[in-house]
């Protein structure tokens, strides 16, 4: 990679640029792009809600970001620091998209993947917001037919919350919103999270290639489980892993479940992935700047013997004219519904 290759759009102009940093934390969050350039002149709220493409190399023919400037201040005398976030920043903040659902304008009989197309018209926000690839959750759920003042991002994740994929016997898989660029717009794909044991890998990583290194850190593991089914709920605790860890608590719902019986077997499950997911990894490396949530990647590190399949989760890419580091942020499976617990210690 040509480090000095990199440039930044801002309105479809080429700007120069002292230094910029690209975080994706992934978990149905906005990424946000933060860059440092020269002040030119005082007119610097001419920026604001102009779009800004990221290539991190000349040629490249999508870019790693796009999304709207949200915020810029003079960082010094002599530059200005700009924030923007991709598609799904449209739709969180203070100003989150909401639209107003009646009798006459609503989205009643569309599965998720529908009433997202719908709710993006009502919002009038097709234009940035790509829903052409927009897909399905797995399984297909309707939506509720809400009424009122709808917050676009919450119904979007009511969805997901509903969604379990419960294919895999041994480890229901959730859903995810995520953004992938076509090349002329951002677009929202709903996807369910990749199971690594039958993912085929889109990169390889070992040291003698492209690792710098290789880190994990131990997270808290659940172990006491409160699922809330449709009309019923059930506990599970794991005494041995109380001993040993603490008693940690996660609450979760599932509608779908509808006895006691399937509510503690959830939990159950819950458990035991959360046991597969209890270390977070992170990769420095110089190479993947276009790797996405759920893309699965192998690793080979012969110094800890840990080798296999890896879930991206989240990234950090930090770049300008002489410098480069990325970080990538992924699991060996990721916490169940991890974005919906609540915790208590």
């Amino acid at each position: 990679m040509t480090k000095a290759s990199s440039e930044i759009f801002l309105d479809g102009k080429s700007v120069e640029f002292t230094q910029a940093s690209l975080k994706e934390r992934g978990g149905n969050t906005a990424a946000e792009l933060n860059f440092i350039i020269p002040l030119g002149d005082s007119n610097y709220r001419k920026y604001w809600n102009k779009e800004v493409t990221v290539f991190f190399q000349e040629g490249d023919g999508l870019p790693i970001f796009r999304g709207r400037v949200i915020n810029n201040v003079i960082n010094n005398n002599n530059s200005i620091k700009i924030r923007a976030l991709d598609a799904l920043g449209l739709l969180t903040g203070n100003q989150r998209a909401r639209v107003v659902l009646d009798h006459y304008n609503n989205i009643d009989g569309l599965s998720a993947g529908a009433s997202i197309v719908k709710l993006i018209k009502m919002a009038n926000l097709q234009d940035v917001v790509g829903t052409d690839f927009i897909g399905d959750t797995s399984p297909v759920i309707m939506n509720d037919n809400p009424r009122g003042i709808v917050v676009i991002l919450e119904e979007i994740l009511s969805y997901i919350t509903e969604a379990v994929n419960l294919s895999n016997e041994e480890l229901p898989l959730q859903n995810v919103i995520i953004v992938r660029d076509d090349g002329t717009k951002a677009q929202l794909r709903l996807e369910t999270e990749a199971d690594i044991e039958t993912a085929t890998p889109v990169k390889f990583y070992s040291y003698d290639k492209n690792m710098i290194s290789f880190g994990a850190k131990e997270k808290h593991l659940p172990t006491t489980i409160i699922v809330q089914g449709k009309n019923s709920s059930a506990t599970f605790t794991h005494n041995s892993a109380v001993t040993a860890y603490g008693d940690h608590f996660l609450e979760v719902t599932n509608k779908k479940l509808k006895s006691k019986a399937e509510c503690f077997n959830f939990a159950q499950k819950i458990f035991r992935a959360n046991t597969l997911a209890k270390y977070e990894y992170t990769l420095n490396t110089f190479e993947g700047v276009y790797l996405k949530e759920n893309d699965v990647i192998f690793i080979t590190d012969d110094e800890t013997g840990i080798n296999g399949n890896f879930r991206v989760v989240g990234k950090t890419i930090s770049f300008g004219p002489n410098s480069f580091r990325l970080r990538l942020y992924i699991n060996k499976r990721p916490p169940l519904l991890s974005e919906f617990f609540r915790t208590t210690s």
